[in-house]
């Protein structure tokens, strides 16, 4: 059976032999790698014969072999050769080492509906969850379990507003869970106003109607300047005239 652990836990492989019986223990993995020679004692000698598990072993009995900080690269079988009193017997632990599965996201694809009812794609993803990742969906509705499958089809009427489903993305050694509620998830995104220019025809069309609008104004400015200005330069010049017709006209009747 497949010892299943998540990187950087640890794993202990029980020889199911009673302590008293072990004399030594020799550990390979891979059946290739020498991994620790275990002789018996209180504590037991321990020789380490795998550099990269140095600091990682640990043997609390003799009868016991613990890894810690378990790395990705630990993956494989570890085997055991037990001499005691009478024949050696062989002990075999196949182990996998998983990432945890971090927290699923529950996206909605395009929603098409159909007489007040809904038909939803619900779809479940875990970022970096490592390989053998499944899903199951739970629908609180029917208490339903959808196993196995990334993508929910749901349906829901008008009455189905609180429904909330679950998804759970697990591994052989880890699971998580995000419960989210299919209407609020899938509800049409917020239209928001925007000011827009107008079309290129319509702008031409002000500027066409502005700009003999403007040159009228400019011309009637034009006129009532000068007409001010000419009607200054009148009362100017009649003020003058008397001006210069009052001194002469006393003389001559003095003489």
């Amino acid at each position: 059976m497949e010892l299943s652990r998540i990187l950087g836990d640890s794993v202990t492989f029980p020889l199911g032999i009673p302590a008293q019986q072990v004399k030594s223990a020799f550990w390979t993995v891979n059946t290739t790698k020498s991994l620790v020679t275990v002789a018996a004692g209180n504590p037991p000698t321990v020789i380490v014969g795998e550099t990269s598990y140095e600091g990682r072993l640990r043997v609390p009995e003799s009868n016991l072999l613990q890894i810690t900080s378990l790395r990705m690269e630990d993956t494989g079988t570890y085997s055991a050769k037990i001499i005691t009193a009478t024949d050696p017997i062989f002990r075999h632990f196949p182990l996998r080492v998983y990432k945890r599965v971090p927290k699923p996201t529950v996206l909605c694809d395009p929603v098409t509906c159909v007489n007040e009812t809904c038909n939803y794609n619900l779809r479940c993803t875990v970022r970096d969850g490592g390989e053998h990742v499944t899903y199951n969906w739970t629908h609180t509705a029917e208490g339903a379990v959808v196993a196995n499958k990334s993508i929910l089809h749901i349906s829901l009427s008008p009455r189905d507003a609180h429904l909330a489903v679950t998804c759970t993305a697990q591994n052989p050694a880890s699971n998580s869970s995000t419960m989210a509620s299919a209407k609020d998830l899938c509800a049409a995104p917020t239209t928001t106003t925007t000011t827009e220019k107008p079309p290129a025809s319509q702008s031409a069309s002000t500027t066409g109607i502005a700009v003999p609008i403007v040159i009228v104004i400019v011309g009637l400015l034009s006129i009532a300047l000068w007409f001010v200005y000419t009607h200054k330069r009148k009362r100017a010049s009649q003020k003058s005239r008397k001006s210069t017709s009052g001194p002469a006209s006393s003389a001559g009747t003095y003489a």
